[in-house]
C-alpha cells in the first residue's frame, strides 16, 4: 500500500517575510496582490482579525458577507484595521518567494525519492519504500529540518491516498494539538469517521465551488458524506474524477505521483499596470518586456514558439472613460526562443492593433504552438532565418539568461524593455521587502 505524505508551508508569502525579520512573529502579517490591491496572505495573527474585520465592514458589506475573511479583502477596506492592530504589509515580493519555493522543495526532497512539487509551497512525497518505523517522527524531522534551516512553519499530512494526505495535512494546520503532523492512517476508524464529519465538502482536494455546491443540493456535505457516497451513482451524476475522489477517501490510491512535469502548451505574460498607459512609446516598452520575460521561462524548458500574440486592453469596470480592447496575432517563419526577435514580433502585433487616445491597463503577450527545441529545417522560399538556429545567437540568449540567474532578473535586458528606473507603467509594489537571497545589494544586514 502506497503511503503518501503533503507538506504544506504555513501561509507561504507571510512566512517568507517572517523568516527574515523574525521580530514579526508576534505581529499580524499581511501580503498584498498585484498592485498593492487584495490581500493573498495572512499569518495566523492576521488571520484572527477576522471577527473584528466583519464588524468594521458590516453586516451588509459585499466582502464581509462573501468571504468573512481577511483573504481577499481590497487593501483599502483594511488598511485603517490593520494599522490599529500594528500589522506589517508587504507588497508581493515574488523573486523572493519563488527562490525560498526553490529552497525548501530541495530539502523536502531529502526525505525520499520519490516527490511531486505540486505548487509553490506544496510537495508530495512517497514514503513506502522507506525503512520508517514511525512516520510521525519522520514528518517531524522534515518539519524540523525546513524549520532550521530556512525559518519557514510547515504542516504534514500523510496517508494512503494523495487526497487523505491532503485532508490530513488541513486538519494538522487547523488543529493545535497536532503540532503540525497527522499520521491518518494511524487513527483509529471512530476518529477518522469523526475528523471527515469535520471537514466541509467543498475543502475536499478536488471539489471545487461550483461542484460542492452540486454536491451539496444532493445532500452531501461533508468529506464524510463523500466518503459514504455510492461510487456507481456519484461517477453517473458528476464525473469518474469525482468517483475516483471518492475512492481515495475510501483509502484507495487513484492519484499517482507525478515526479516530472510536462512542458507547457502555452506561455502568458501578463500584469496590469501601475499607471494607466497612453503613450505608445511606453506600451511598446511593457510589450517587449513582457516579451523576453516569456521568452526566457521558453528557455527554460528547452522549447520553441511559431505563434505570438498580443493583447491590450482599457479598464473594463472604469466605465467612465473609453472602452477599447484588441488581440494581434503572428505566425512565425521559424519556430524560436530568441527574445529579441519574438520582441520585434510582439511590437509589431502591437502596431497593428494600438489605437491613440485609450487609457490602457493591461497587456498580455503569449506564446502558443510550442514544440522542444532541436535541428532547424529552413525554407527554400523565405529568407535565411537571423535568429533562429543560429548560433552565436542562441549564445547571446545563453549568457543573458546566466547573468540574470546569477546577478538578478533585469541584469541584462533588451534596450526596448527601457530602463527599470523609468518604466512608469511596471506593476506598484510600494511596500515591497528587500529580495534577500536574489540580489546582492538587497543582502540582510546583521549588525
Amino acid at each position: 500500500m502506497p503511503t503518501f505524505a503533503l507538506i504544506d508551508g504555513n501561509s507561504f508569502y507571510a512566512s517568507c517575510q517572517i523568516a527574515f525579520q523574525p521580530e514579526l512573529q508576534k505581529r499580524p502579517v499581511v501580503v498584498l496582490s498585484n498592485n498593492d490591491g487584495c490581500i493573498v496572505a495572512a499569518n495566523g495573527h492576521a488571520k484572527a482579525l477576522d471577527q473584528k474585520l466583519v464588524r468594521s465592514l458590516g453586516s451588509g458589506g459585499y466582502h464581509a458577507a462573501r468571504a468573512n475573511s481577511m483573504m481577499f479583502q481590497p487593501y483599502f477596506k483594511v488598511a485603517k484595521l490593520l494599522k490599529q492592530h500594528n500589522a506589517a504589509v508587504f507588497s508581493s515580493n515574488y523573486e523572493l518567494y519563488a527562490d525560498m519555493s526553490q529552497r525548501m522543495h530541495h530539502i523536502i526532497g531529502q526525505f525520499s525519492p520519490h516527490q511531486e512539487i505540486y505548487s509553490i509551497d506544496e510537495s508530495f512525497l512517497e514514503l513506502s519504500t522507506l525503512p520508517i518505523d514511525n512516520l510521525s517522527d519522520y514528518a517531524q524531522q522534515i518539519k524540523q529540518r525546513v524549520h532550521q534551516w530556512l525559518g519557514l512553519p510547515v504542516a504534514v499530512g500523510i496517508a494512503s491516498s494523495k487526497t487523505l494526505a491532503k485532508l490530513a495535512n488541513h486538519l494538522a494546520k487547523k488543529q493545535s494539538n497536532l503540532n503540525g503532523v497527522l499520521d491518518f492512517e494511524s487513527l483509529s476508524h471512530s476518529t477518522q469517521t469523526l475528523l471527515l464529519k469535520q471537514v466541509k465538502v467543498g475543502q475536499v482536494w478536488g471539489i471545487g465551488k461550483r461542484l460542492s455546491q452540486q454536491l451539496e443540493d444532493r445532500n452531501i456535505l461533508t468529506a464524510y458524506d463523500l466518503q459514504q457516497a455510492c461510487p456507481k451513482s456519484i461517477r453517473k451524476q458528476f464525473s469518474i474524477n469525482v468517483e475516483r475522489i471518492v475512492a481515495e477517501l475510501n483509502g484507495q490510491a487513484c492519484f499517482s505521483l507525478h515526479e516530472t512535469h510536462p512542458n507547457k502548451q502555452q506561455i502568458v505574460s501578463s500584469r496590469s499596470f501601475g499607471q494607466l498607459v497612453e503613450s505608445h512609446a511606453l506600451m511598446k516598452q511593457a510589450v517587449a518586456s513582457y516579451t523576453a520575460t516569456a521568452a526566457q521561462k521558453l528557455r527554460q524548458q528547452n522549447s520553441v514558439c511559431k505563434r505570438l500574440s498580443v493583447f491590450i486592453t482599457t479598464p473594463p469596470f472604469q466605465t467612465d472613460r473609453p472602452q477599447y480592447r484588441n488581440l494581434y496575432q503572428i505566425p512565425l517563419i521559424y519556430p524560436s526562443d530568441n527574445s529579441a526577435l519574438l520582441s520585434k514580433v510582439a511590437i509589431k502585433a502591437l502596431n497593428h492593433i494600438w489605437k491613440p487616445g485609450y487609457a490602457y491597463q493591461k497587456t498580455a503577450v503569449t506564446l502558443s504552438d510550442l514544440s522542444e527545441k532541436g535541428a532547424l529545417q529552413t525554407d527554400l522560399f523565405a529568407p535565411n532565418p537571423r535568429y533562429s538556429g543560429n548560433p552565436k545567437a542562441d549564445q547571446l540568449m545563453q549568457v543573458m539568461d546566466e547573468l540574470n540567474h546569477k546577478m538578478g532578473k533585469g541584469t541584462l535586458n533588451l534596450a526596448n524593455c527601457g530602463l527599470q528606473q523609468q518604466t512608469r507603467w511596471r506593476m506598484n509594489r510600494n511596500l515591497m521587502s528587500p529580495r534577500y537571497t536574489t540580489r546582492w545589494n538587497e543582502l540582510l544586514t546583521v549588525r
